[in-house]
């Protein structure tokens, strides 16, 4: 019997998926999906309920390796242990997820439906309707039923959350509880080291979760090396297991298909086509987009206790500063104390103050750009320079959120800005970071996107609006990579609808 979900949201336990052996796997199906993230995860759940024959391969473990510490986080679930950093003006280290479930197991699940002006900008851009803002609204409101999403409820949004909604409203700007998918969320604030409770939309508990129930297979601890392919036709993928502690290369996996869906995300997607035998033209890893940004935390007389209540529940925006969102986020409190360390606060002191930090994360829509590429090892070669509009906008945006901060109750505030300090007003802020170049930030990205754009040009584009690869048939691709601009809100939800779209037109095409 087929299973047809029911009213509401979806959670079910993860599927089972295969693991490391040192025995050859030879599979065969007619649609293989590298990665299980929300792109991937999407269209196979699509595909699946459509009855095909669906397989997924994941670089990361087959199930849930969470601890409650970043080590072993980076380890298992993020892809290069957490070390990917790009180069360019400035050093900016990039996170991206793996595992069953992708990015998703250890995102803070904030859902934002791409602003009208972008999709219909899209639309106009590839002279085509599917991504229109009229076109995604009903599958966007899909996506809020099928995954539980609401605004983050004041009983889990903890003091950093209603901190920040306090500060906004003094200071006059408009903001609230950030809509999040984590409908059983508990307010436990370890998002970023996975789901303890069950209370997040993980991919695997709800797409993951339907296709296997349909019948698709999830193959785990694979790195997927190459495609099969017969002249200008992808037949399929072929990859080797390895061990998740060790690394030791097992088996050799080999998927043979009508058709292949690469989902590997901004990042991978793009270093695994640029380490195959396969050309699909000059677009291939050009245009990377982020989301750039910087932090601004204050200190409280009273605890705020940071790690209680969601970890990003609250944001307002800026009148005046279009693309530019400042959110709350918590630090995990070894990060944190280095970030003291970096003010010249002492462990003994930094222990004391950290239950009274406060913070703010100010994310851009970034016009700068980078590209992604492959070093000899396998690893993601990426370069990413900063236009100095952009700085000044998270300059702008960092006073911005000193004024909330100050205006909820902190003291003073400190930023992770090599010469600022520690200051006391918004305009302290300011003044220090007028002569900073971006050298002096810190910086962090976790929202790769638009390296093998959709387009009408296989000069400037990997894909057909339709998802279709330019130069071969039968792939296609289905991640954040294909966003033709920066998106300028957090991307997951919208990967999942647009991965939805293309995967019913892959099941149309036959």
């Amino acid at each position: 019997m087929r299973w047809t979900p029911g009213q509401g949201y979806l959670w079910k336990p993860a599927p089972q998926a295969d693991g490391y052996s040192t025995l050859d796997r030879d599979l065969e199906c007619d649609v293989a999906i590298l990665g299980t993230g929300p792109g991937g995860a999407a269209a196979a759940r699509t595909l699946a309920d459509l009855g095909l024959r669906v397989v997924l391969l994941e670089e990361g473990p087959p199930e849930e390796r969470f601890r409650p510490n970043q080590g072993a986080v980076m380890r298992y679930h993020m892809q290069e242990g957490g070390g990917m950093v790009a180069t360019g003006r400035a050093l900016m280290p990039i996170a991206a997820g793996r595992g069953v479930g992708g990015g998703t197991l250890i995102n803070s699940a904030i859902a934002w439906r791409c602003p009208d002006t972008v999709l219909d900008s899209w639309s106009d851009l590839l002279g085509d309707m599917r991504y229109s803002a009229a076109n995604m609204r009903p599958v966007y409101d899909w996506l809020w039923e099928y995954l539980g999403i609401w605004d983050t409820l004041p009983a889990v949004a903890g003091e950093n959350s209603e901190l920040v909604i306090r500060g906004a409203k003094v200071a006059g700007y408009p903001g609230g509880y950030l809509a999040r998918y984590t409908p059983r969320c508990v307010g436990c604030g370890t998002c970023y080291y996975g789901c303890p409770t069950g209370g997040k939309a993980s991919t695997n508990h709800n797409f993951l979760a339907e296709a296997a129930t349909n019948g698709a297979r999830i193959q785990a601890d694979t790195v997927v090396e190459d495609f099969l392919y017969t002249g200008d036709r992808v037949v399929g993928l072929v990859g080797r297991m390895k061990h998740p502690d060790t690394r030791e290369p097992g088996g050799k996996v080999t998927v043979r298909a009508a058709k292949v869906i690469v989902a590997a995300g901004g990042i991978g997607t793009p270093r695994f086509l640029a380490g195959t035998r396969l050309d699909l033209g000059p677009a291939v890893g050009v245009g990377l987009h982020t989301h750039p940004g910087n932090a601004v935390f204050g200190v409280c007389k009273h605890e705020v206790n940071w790690w209680k209540g969601a970890t990003q529940g609250a944001y307002f925006h800026v009148p005046g500063l279009p693309g530019v969102l400042p959110h709350t986020s918590s630090l995990p409190p070894e990060v944190a104390l280095l970030s003291l360390a970096g003010q010249g606060v002492a462990a003994p002191e930094a222990m004391k103050l950290l239950p009274h930090l406060a913070g703010l994360l100010v994310m851009i829509s970034d016009h700068s750009s980078g590209t992604v590429g492959r070093w000899p090892d396998g690893r993601a070669k990426l370069q990413y320079d900063f236009s100095d509009e952009d700085v000044a906008r998270i300059k702008a945006g960092m006073v911005a959120s000193a004024e909330v901060l100050l205006a909820g109750g902190a003291e003073w505030l400190f930023c992770p800005v090599a010469g600022v300090g520690r200051v006391d007003t918004a305009a302290a802020l300011e003044a220090g970071l007028a002569d900073r170049t971006i050298r002096d930030f810190t910086l962090y990205a976790s929202h790769p996107m638009s390296t093998c754009r959709m387009g009408h040009d296989p000069v400037t584009s990997v894909i057909r609006p339709d998802g279709r690869s330019h130069r071969y048939e039968g792939l296609y691709l289905s991640d954040s990579s294909i966003f033709p601009t920066s998106l300028g809100v957090n991307p997951s939800v919208t990967t999942m609808a647009m991965a939805t779209l293309i995967a019913a037109g892959v099941a149309r095409a036959g």
